[in-house]
């Protein structure tokens, strides 16, 4: 792995751990065993890192986010597909974390990190609208709003939620999350008791997220 991605990766880590904040580049560089001044000859600061992530994750969720995958999923694929956006959003979840004080600090991440979110949505309202023309899915228009509003809330603030009041690790909090928009979800689906028996033992036994864990949503080569 070249030097810089090393870079970028121990910092998402650091970020994601302690708070964007509270790291410095010395800190980065001390955890990596390399001097400072081998960090600032890739990233000048910190602050290109930040920006050298959020590009990161913006190209990372535009594969995910496609929306021709949502037609061929059934209800119980439905679960995975949230799951993964769990984990995508959750690999780099300090962006999520005090995002006001991120937009202040880093104005040049404000415009990408709105990008990801409106694609977010319109992928969440594609995905309850197509539940619902599907008659799997009852509720209102303002009912699919109001879902796409609340799982767009669990998928980006669960984690910080979860880390304030809570001890959960990584993979706990990404099956919270799950749990959180199933909780608005099952009661609302039109499916047979069969479908929705099966979905319910998947996620008293993790499997969503077992299966999830086995194949992560985001890797580097």
């Amino acid at each position: 792995m070249k030097t810089a991605q090393r870079i970028l990766l121990t910092a998402l880590a650091l970020f994601n751990r302690h708070g964007e904040n509270t790291v410095t580049s010395v800190d980065i560089a001390l955890e990596l065993d390399i001097s400072p001044g081998n960090l600032y000859y890739h990233f000048k600061g910190k602050e290109s890192m930040v920006v050298a992530l959020m590009q990161m994750h913006e190209e990372h969720m535009q594969r995910v986010l496609v929306s021709d995958k949502l037609e061929a999923l059934h209800a119980e694929d439905i679960m995975y597909y949230l799951y993964l956006l769990i984990d995508s959003l959750h690999v780099f979840r300090f962006f999520y974390r005090s995002p006001a004080d991120l937009a202040e600090k880093y104005p040049a991440i404000v415009k990408k990190r709105k990008a990801i979110l409106s694609k977010l949505n319109s992928q969440l309202s594609m995905l309850i609208g197509q539940l619902h023309a599907k008659k799997l899915l009852e509720g209102t228009d303002a009912d699919k709003t109001l879902l796409v509003d609340l799982i767009s809330l669990i998928l980006t603030q669960s984690c910080q939620f979860d880390e304030l009041n809570s001890h959960m690790d990584e993979t706990a909090q990404r099956y919270h999350a799950l749990s959180l928009m199933m909780v608005s979800l099952l009661p609302r689906l039109r499916v047979s008791n069969k479908e929705l028996d099966a979905i319910k033992v998947a996620l008293n036994t993790h499997t969503f997220a077992n299966k999830a864990q086995a194949t992560p949503a985001f890797t580097l080569e």
